[in-house]
């Protein structure tokens, strides 16, 4: 997605970069840019050595960053660290990460074989997309069972806490004071947004455990190769929460049937259909705020994530 906070590289930067990380011997044969990414930049590059590498690149700190976005790409390599520890969910290994003072964030990881499941998923059988789905929620369900003793962001451990419902909606009143600060318009006051949480607070009192949650593993961040799972990518934005956080939990993902079946939860509970509809306003929220900080060029986007969260709010109001 094309916006205004991605860092470009040019050959040599790469180069002077891969040297350090890797060691002198190490040359860059080719470079291809990876535009598919919405918050950082990425590279996929071929070395002498004839071997593949994948570098991450953060935007500056500030730079068209919401409030919850600190600290994410050290996340992410922690996060894909931990996941790689457990020997049974597939991530790429992390090759080297730099944090420079001027506030240069990279790192360089693995290459994936495969393809995100995103380019080719209209191409598969619909028994092959079922298998790919179930395998994603076995995986999705690992994830869950590493629990922690706090709630919150990964990435920003001063805002944990040790209760669900109040860490929950310190996330949205980021989100809300990120939406005043850029005067977005929303479909309702940040009082009335608070107000209908407050309604449901039973249902996020209900969650006492602060799971894992990837929390971005749509299609995209899915690669797949011969109809299994090669690994998983993205997690920058995990948080110990409620494991229904997930994205395959949302609307958004479709008929997520198989999903479900591999995930081993089928059947939902009132109180955790409340909090659903709660996790798809939140996840709305971001989607249309971050179209006024990135400044998305593609109009179309921007249109859909204001009426996708336009129908998120009725969906609470209604009841």
């Amino acid at each position: 997605m094309d916006n205004a906070i991605k860092r470009k590289m040019s050959q040599d930067d790469l180069t002077v970069l891969v040297k350090r990380a890797l060691g002198e011997e190490k040359e860059i044969i080719s470079n291809e840019e990876l535009k598919d990414g919405w918050f950082n930049s990425a590279y996929d590059l071929t070395l002498s050595d004839g071997s593949r590498t994948v570098l991450k690149i953060a935007p500056r700190t500030g730079a068209g960053m919401m409030t919850y976005e600190r600290n994410v790409m050290r996340a992410e390599v922690e996060v894909l660290r931990l996941l790689k520890d457990t020997g049974s969910i597939p991530v790429p290994e992390v090759y080297y990460y730099e944090a420079e003072e001027d506030g240069q964030e990279c790192f360089l990881m693995e290459h994936l074989p495969g393809s995100p499941y995103n380019k080719i998923k209209e191409q598969l059988l619909p028994e092959e997309r079922g298998q790919i789905e179930e395998e994603l929620g076995r995986l999705s369900r690992r994830i869950n069972e590493i629990q922690s003793d706090r709630f919150g962001y990964y990435a920003l451990e001063e805002q944990q806490g040790n209760d669900w419902m109040t860490v929950f909606s310190n996330m949205v009143s980021g989100l809300l004071a990120d939406a005043k600060d850029k005067d977005i318009e929303l479909p309702a006051s940040a009082e009335q947004i608070k107000s209908a949480m407050g309604r449901r607070k039973a249902s996020l009192e209900e969650v006492t455990v602060p799971c894992l949650v990837h929390w971005d593993l749509w299609d995209g961040n899915v690669f797949v190769e011969q109809g299994r799972i090669t690994g998983l990518i993205d997690c920058e934005r995990a948080l110990w929460g409620d494991p229904l956080m997930e994205y395959y939990f949302r609307p958004l993902a479709g008929d997520h049937s198989a999903f479900l079946k591999g995930y081993g939860k089928e059947i939902f509970t009132d109180r955790e259909k409340e909090r659903m509809e709660l996790y798809d306003l939140y996840l709305a929220l971001i989607m249309h705020i971050e179209c006024t900080y990135r400044q998305y060029s593609d109009e179309n986007h921007r249109r859909w994530a204001a009426e996708h969260l336009e129908q998120c709010w009725e969906g609470i109001i209604a009841k």
